[in-house]
């Protein structure tokens, strides 16, 4: 495995955090101190104090001085219990979670956690285990493409549930859902190509559930302006091959820009043209998709970043009212992603003046 990059160990710091927390690994609230966390991860001290100042900043946790680092809402809580279920602990949905555990905490709810690692079988277990719990209502991160009978298994719950970044596509959607709005912020990557004077667009995307909404998004803009995609490719987890097999599809069709999903494919896309000569963005210009890591590449770049800590906000919001007014209608959000602007996109050279 190859080395963090300059300016990456803090953040994976942080979510190593994240997950100590959310795993109750301090029960008692209190953090590690700065110079125990420096030895036990083999980091130096300022990486330790970036990592906890990124945490203090999302409000997961405050300093009190001269005594240490603590959980935020130490507080007894004596509100509803909550379920929430994940996917994952790691990329993603850190923030989520963050989300739900702040808005949980100002609430004085009870919060009950677990990852199924996008597994129907975990996921299962994981329900049935919070209800057994005394969870009065769940947040879910169902997976909703590997179960011919979920709406069996939502219908069959019988307490309130609450979908996160996830929903049917049908008319079926009876369920309420706190998602981000993936269409929309492919329209915004569009949009602002389209000001730099871009036209030839690619999208380029390994598989994922919100892959699809993106490319609809962007797909969308391009017709508004009777344009296309010039170039579609989705697949696996890449590789460096992978990434230099698509930056020649982008010069065959003569691409000046191409919105990627995700940080990871971005990057290895433009460590592709690098290795070519290409300058990004001089050559080409580049657009991420989630915004994790986008800051961390070797040109830091422009993103689509979903507001997951306020997507775990109103998702717990939701649930809460639910559990408040059982009868009141039911509600569907859907959270617009805003766009960040680095270094990977310019002005297209044939619109310079």
């Amino acid at each position: 495995m190859s080395e963090p990059k300059r300016g990456e160990k803090f953040r994976l710091l942080a979510e190593e955090l994240r997950r100590g927390i959310a795993e109750v690994r301090w029960p008692e609230g209190r953090l590690p101190t700065e110079q125990q966390l420096s030895k036990e991860q083999g980091v130096s001290l300022n990486t330790v104090r970036r990592a906890v100042d990124l945490l203090v900043n999302e409000g997961l946790v405050y300093r009190r001085q001269g005594s240490g680092t603590y959980v935020q809402a130490e507080q007894p809580r004596t509100g509803p219990v909550v379920g929430a279920i994940v996917p994952s602990m790691t990329y993603y949905y850190p923030r989520i979670i963050a989300g739900i555990e702040s808005e949980v905490a100002r609430n004085g709810a009870q919060l009950l956690l677990r990852s199924t690692g996008y597994d129907v079988a975990q996921e299962r277990l994981a329900v049935e285990s919070m209800v057994a719990a005394g969870a009065q209502g769940l947040l879910i991160v169902p997976e909703l493409s590997a179960q011919a009978d979920a709406h069996a298994c939502l219908d069959g719950l019988r307490l309130p549930v609450v979908l996160v970044e996830r929903r049917f596509r049908s008319g079926s959607d009876i369920y309420e859902f706190v998602c981000s709005n993936h269409a929309a912020g492919g329209y915004l990557a569009a949009r602002h190509l389209f000001s730099l004077g871009h036209s030839r667009i690619a999208f380029l995307a390994r598989s994922s559930p919100h892959a699809a909404e993106v490319a609809h998004g962007l797909r969308e803009a391009l017709a508004r302006r009777g344009l296309e995609p010039a170039q579609e490719h989705t697949g696996g987890r890449w590789t460096a091959a992978d990434a230099e097999n698509c930056l020649d599809l982008l010069l065959e069709q003569g691409c000046t820009a191409a919105l990627c999903f995700a940080d990871r494919e971005a990057t290895l896309l433009v460590a592709a043209a690098a290795k070519r000569g290409l300058a990004v963005p001089g050559d080409l210009s580049v657009i991420s998709y989630d915004d994790e890591v986008a800051d961390l590449s070797a040109v830091p770049l422009t993103a689509i970043s979903p507001a997951k800590q306020a997507v775990g906000r109103l998702a717990v919001q939701t649930l809460l009212r639910r559990l408040a007014e059982p009868d009141a209608p039911l509600q569907q959000h859907l959270v617009v992603p805003a766009l960040v602007v680095r270094d990977s996109t310019d002005i297209h050279s044939s619109s310079r003046g």
